[in-house]
């Protein structure tokens, strides 16, 4: 069969009062249709909503069918608390769906729970992006922490920009990724954390013995924050193999704490530490590259923020 081939064409309601047919026979639904120059994200958010959802699924059970999507991409479409309970009811047991693209989809609190339903009854669901949805604290409590314990397939979670808090994230390391059996990468970028939230981290770090990628960037994680997370990556024993803490205020004193560790025996598996933009100032660059015998005015190869050492990563800036 032809890769063009209508396999389920159905009639789907828009936003704007008009109708736009679509394949739901075919394994991708992408309805962040941005390929037009003249189209806008805005004129993407507006266009499907939360009732083409539910059509979706309408249109299925009247051809007695399952959905086969492996990936939906939803981005933009503002389908809020509606549309994602929407999404729990269609595809709660479905087997297909590998990857779920929700980022900036207007979806609060209650759409968190139903996603997090709906992780737990997801039997292959191996990628989650709710980035850029305010659930804050109480979206990844209760249902969303319970089914992300139950799921066994899940390995990347995309958290970034949802106003979790300290409160959220000390949720989530408290209960399902201390001991998740299966994910490898969590995006925390954006949450307003602080140092109150490394001891939960630490605490999970030690347990953990599935993550490899843990991001925390864009956050307000100070130098005893940054003290702390190393006790957490000694007690990891090298598992989590990337770091990345840019944007936040470790400062001179956290650069070099997590540095030491980067070079040290104890931290030789960590492939990638990403400690740009935490306000080291020039002279603390010097100190830290002096320390690590790369210094600035003799290392030919490492003159930029990226410290290439055999087949790992330090990025390290002034500002």
């Amino acid at each position: 069969m032809a890769a063009t081939d209508v396999i389920m064409p159905v009639s789907l309601p828009t936003n704007a009062g008009t109708r736009e047919t679509l394949d739901l026979g075919y394994p991708v639904l992408n309805l962040q249709k941005l390929e037009d120059p003249k189209v806008s994200i805005h004129a993407c958010a507006q266009k499907y909503g939360s009732q083409a959802i539910r059509s979706i699924f309408e249109k299925l059970a009247e051809r007695s069918s399952s959905s086969v999507f492996e990936e939906i991409n939803l981005s933009d479409n503002i389908i809020g608390d509606e549309g994602a309970k929407f999404l729990q009811e269609g595809l709660s047991g479905n087997s297909k769906l590998k990857r779920l693209l929700l980022p900036r989809t207007q979806i609060r609190t209650a759409g968190f729970q139903s996603i997090g339903s709906l992780v737990g009854n997801s039997p292959s669901l191996e990628m989650l992006v709710l980035s850029g949805n305010l659930g804050d604290a109480a979206g990844v409590d209760d249902d969303f922490k319970t089914g992300l314990s139950k799921s066994k397939s899940l390995k990347s979670l995309c958290l970034a920009a949802c106003r979790l808090g300290d409160q959220g994230v000390t949720t989530l390391c408290d209960g399902p990724l201390k001991s998740h059996a299966s994910l490898q990468h969590v995006s925390l970028n954006y949450n307003r954390l602080e140092d109150a939230v490394c001891g939960s981290i630490v605490k999970m770090l030690a347990v953990n013995k599935t993550l490899e990628y843990l991001e925390l960037c864009g956050n307000s994680i100070g130098p005893a924050g940054a003290e702390g997370l190393v006790k957490g990556l000694i007690a990891n024993k090298g598992k989590l193999r990337r770091l990345g803490l840019g944007q936040n205020s470790i400062r001179l004193r956290g650069a070099k704490a997590l540095c030491t560790h980067f070079m040290s025996p104890e931290g030789q598996l960590l492939e990638f530490l990403d400690l740009r933009h935490n306000c080291v100032t020039y002279p603390g660059v010097a100190e830290i590259r002096n320390m690590l015998k790369k210094p600035l005015e003799d290392d030919e190869h490492n003159k930029g923020w990226m410290l290439n050492l055999g087949g790992r990563q330090l990025m390290l800036n002034a500002f």
